[in-house]
Order: C-alpha cells, then structure tokens, then sequence
C-alpha cells in the first residue's frame, strides 16, 4: 500500500510538472530587478489607559524590498517614533526589522504579468527596537510586527 502512495503521488508530480509551457511559465530574473523603496508614515497610541486620537505619535522611515516571486517578498525597515516617551530627544525610540511580504492581490487575484495600479500586502516580521532615554530597565527589545500595506503604484507598460 505505502509503494502504490508513493509511485502515484509521483506520477501525479510528473503530470502537474508538464502542465506549464514556455509562454505560460515565470520567467526567471536577474538580482538587479524587482526592488523598491518605500517611506513610511503612520502614528503609534499605547493600548491602555489613553485616549486613541490624543494620545497618538508620529512614525516614520523607510525600507528596502526584494520581490522574490509576484505573490513572496523580503525588506527591511528602519523606523523612528517621536514623543513617544519622556526624553528630551527629538527621537524618543527606532527599530529595524526584517519583513516577509506577501501581496495579496496576486496570490488571490493571480499574477496578471506587471503590477496593478492598487495592491493589498500582508507582511510579517521582527526586528530590533531601541529607546533613546535612560531607564532603570531594560531599552533595547525584540519586537514583532504583524500589519498590511496598500499600494498605489506607476504603470510602466
């Protein structure tokens, strides 16, 4: 029973393997292509006891992203927070962290051969953040981001 498992799911690999043909099938591409830079802004509020509005801070900073696959990609992003503490500093923290991506509107929407106008990206990741102001514990931490992306993109047909 366990050989006549293996030789079908084998035999079933052989058929899907034939399946694409030479139009159909991803082109491969060289390192230079298919990267990006982004700048990123946005506002962080603590979770509890503070009002959401009021209480919310300035984010910003950029990243660098290799889309490996239409669907998979890999960045990393520096981040700054300002007032986000009670230090005198201009930055009151910053993390770099290094980020999966997945664009969503090609792995449910299939790739359509250049990017479209407006894509949905889900990312995931952790990084390195650091507190800029003297403390009687810890400032460094490992942090974990969890987030989407809406992009508005250039067509260059």
């Amino acid at each position: 029973m366990k050989k006549f498992i293996i030789v079908s799911a084998f035999a079933l690999g052989a058929f899907t393997a034939n399946a694409q043909t030479g139009e159909t099938a991803l082109q491969g591409t060289k390192f230079g292509d298919n990267w990006s830079i982004g700048i990123n802004a946005g506002a962080v509020t603590p979770l509890t006891h503070s009002s959401f509005f009021k209480d919310a801070r300035p984010a910003f900073g950029f990243g660098i992203t290799k889309q490996l696959t239409p669907v998979f990609g890999l960045g990393i992003q520096g981040m700054g927070y300002v007032n986000t503490t009670q230090s005198k500093t201009a930055f009151d923290a910053s993390d770099v962290s290094l980020l999966g991506k997945v664009n969503l509107m090609n792995l449910f929407g299939g790739y359509q051969g250049s990017p479209r106008l407006f894509e949905i990206e889900a990312l995931a990741g952790m990084g390195w953040l650091h507190y800029y102001m003297k403390r009687s514990w810890r400032s460094e931490f490992l942090v974990y981001s969890f987030r989407h992306e809406f992009k508005l993109q250039s067509r260059r047909d």
